[in-house]
């Protein structure tokens, strides 16, 4: 019988594969694990440090044999590298093709969130309820949620 290991998959990944390995590993949904990171990162914060550390630490499964440490760890290095390289890339190809459109959603995003946080800072009484614990659940289930209208609307 063959022993199962925990690698990073290379057909059910997001980013890097990370999670897609741990669920096929498990034998669950990998959008579950893909919620739990999320969940870890925005509670306590060390989801996206976990998430890497697994990145560099764990194998692609496409390696034929269970290559040592040192290369598993340069391979997942180069891998992040890579990947980041790309998003600086991508992330340049989308500014200078309509500037005044990213311009606009960071400028409105910045205002929006310097607004609530001199909100909280302020201390006014009805707004008790204001703090970051609230805010962002409600960012991200109005992200979704616009997310979702915007492909309801366009599809």
């Amino acid at each position: 019988m063959e022993t199962k290991r925990l690698t990073r998959s290379s057909k059910n990944k997001v980013i890097a594969g990370v999670c897609g390995g741990i669920g096929e590993y498990l034998g669950i949904d990998p959008g579950w694990v893909r919620l739990l990171f999320v969940l870890i990162a925005l509670g306590k914060g060390f989801g996206i440090g976990l998430y890497v550390i697994l990145w560099v630490l764990l194998p692609r499964e496409d390696m034929q044999t269970a290559a040592a440490t040192e290369a598993t760890i340069r391979a997942g290095a180069d891998e992040i590298a890579d990947s980041a390289r790309n998003a600086g890339t991508e992330i340049r190809n989308v500014v200078q093709r309509d500037p005044q459109r990213v311009s606009l959603a960071v400028g409105g995003a910045l205002i929006i969130l310097g607004g609530l946080a001199l909100l909280e800072a302020v201390h006014i009484p009805w707004l008790w309820w204001l703090n970051w614990n609230t805010i962002w659940p409600v960012l991200l289930i109005a992200a979704g949620l616009l997310l979702i209208f915007r492909r309801v609307k366009g599809a």
